[in-house]
């Protein structure tokens, strides 16, 4: 709840406050919480409570002070700050309710209800700069590679003589997801703004698949319509086929979403191509987590599968 009408005067709701007869209230949340609570509280009012901005105002502020990247949004006192409420929080396309668990990431755009009074204050303690986000922190982004690398040059002994070691690639792929899911060391921010990340991650596939043209279209070619290779190429899809439905099926009986069954049949078939086809028919962040996620592991099996195919 966030605004509250009681005797003809607006204020801001607070989670200690007692609810009268004849209260009016502002719910915000998912459809099916919001048709509840007015089935609990009451009936729906015709009146629009945000169309008196006179003493309650609400507006979106752009994330960009440093102090709150990386941290939780219930360990940071907005009510003391700026004697308002955060309602929800849109990160890129996505817009989501406010709970104390979102973690707060650069570029976040957070919809604030405060006193009139204080609008000026809110954008003070949330940035609310362009300018600001837009800057990539050059030590996090250096030492996070430079830790990746370090991880990608590591030797792990494995029974038979075999040894695993990530490389170049997979290294610092790893470190990214440990550090996205750190978010924050002290003063260190691992997360890239929300622009940023855009811009490089497709910059990114077009080079990589550019890359892949030029290296293996004329090996591809010269070897596509051969016995050996129409013999791969019904191997590789056949097995596409099985691992895709088998991944599908388990992703139903399991209740995931289409997003992530999407993202994660493209994390299985480790082609990023993939992935912006996906993005460029729906705009779902849970495309990617499960795409990461299955990506990511489906790299490591590979690296160890490779070295073992290579020693037998």
């Amino acid at each position: 709840m966030s605004y509250l009408l009681r005797q003809g005067e607006m204020l801001l709701a607070r989670p200690g406050d007692d609810l009268h007869v004849g209260d009016q209230v502002l719910v915000v949340g998912n459809p099916d919480d919001v048709n509840r609570a007015v089935e609990h509280l009451g009936h729906r009012s015709k009146r629009r409570l945000t169309d008196d901005r006179n003493t309650v105002d609400f507006r979106r502020y752009l994330v960009s002070n440093p102090n709150l990247v990386g941290r939780r949004l219930g360990d940071i006192d907005v009510r003391s700050r700026t004697n308002g409420q955060v309602t929800r929080v849109r990160r890129g396309d996505l817009d989501m309710l406010a709970t104390d668990d979102i973690i707060l990431q650069p570029g976040d755009r957070v919809l604030v209800v405060v006193p009139a009074n204080r609008l000026s204050d809110a954008a003070d303690f949330f940035g609310d700069s362009e300018a600001r986000v837009a800057q990539v922190d050059a030590l996090s982004l250096g030492l996070g590679a430079a830790m990746g690398l370090v991880l990608g040059a590591m030797l792990v002994a494995l029974p038979g003589g075999l040894k695993f070691e990530l490389g170049a690639a997979a290294g610092p792929l790893v470190m990214g997801m440990i550090l996205g899911a750190v978010h924050r060391t002290g003063p260190l921010r691992w997360d890239l703004p929300h622009a940023t990340n855009n811009v490089l991650r497709q910059l990114g596939l077009m080079i990589f698949l550019a890359c892949v043209g030029l290296a293996s279209g004329q090996a591809f070619l010269s070897q596509a319509l051969t016995r050996n290779g129409l013999a791969i190429l019904i191997v590789s899809g056949v097995a596409l086929v099985l691992g895709g439905v088998i991944l599908l099926a388990g992703a139903r009986w399991m209740g995931l979403s289409a997003q992530r069954a999407t993202g994660g049949f493209a994390g299985f078939v480790g082609q990023p191509a993939i992935l912006g086809y996906a993005n460029s028919l729906v705009n779902d962040e849970r495309i990617e987590s499960a795409y990461g996620a299955l990506f990511a592991l489906g790299t490591i099996v590979k690296i160890v599968l490779v070295q073992v195919i290579a020693l037998s």
